[in-house]
């Protein structure tokens, strides 16, 4: 249950950059085209777009957690994105969002889902782990970022 297990070169971006936090919401999902078919891509599309509708998935300390559940998968996908510019995202603290995480899943699988969110919640708690991310120079490295500090702290 590890996040850098979900995560792979592909679907990281670096420096992205938009101008909402919707159309960083379908960057994310696009990097599962490869992947999932168009009309899972949708689904997961709709079932993320809902829940930032119905609550601003900004969680504090420049972090955005968009997050959704689907019948239209069988297992769960993560994304990460580091914005080239701070993003307005209704976030709890009224911050700026310059670091993204998506994770989706299958609708039920609801034990592993919040499982994923709170470690990534955790992870984000930890300065030199953020500090890391923005530093970090490619997708390995933010991969290698996430596991080192996962092999720590849990």
């Amino acid at each position: 249950m590890h996040i850098h297990e979900l995560l792979s070169p592909e679907h990281i971006i670096l420096d992205l950059q938009v101008v909402d936090k919707f159309q960083c919401i379908h960057a994310l999902v696009d990097l599962f085209s490869p992947t999932l078919s168009e009309q899972t891509l949708t689904q997961v599309r709709e079932a993320v777009i809902t829940r930032e509708s119905i609550m601003s998935t900004g969680v504090g300390q420049a972090l955005a957690i968009p997050h959704g559940k689907t019948e239209a998968l069988a297992e769960s996908f993560a994304a990460f994105a580091r914005l080239k510019f701070p993003l307005e995202f209704d976030s709890i603290d009224h911050v700026p969002v310059q670091l993204v995480f998506l994770l989706v899943g299958p609708h039920s699988d609801h034990r592993n889902h919040i499982k994923r969110l709170s470690r990534i919640s955790k992870l984000m708690n930890h300065l030199e782990f953020r500090e890391g991310l923005y530093q970090a120079k490619s997708p390995e490295q933010v991969i290698d970022a996430i596991k080192q500090t996962e092999q720590i702290y849990f």
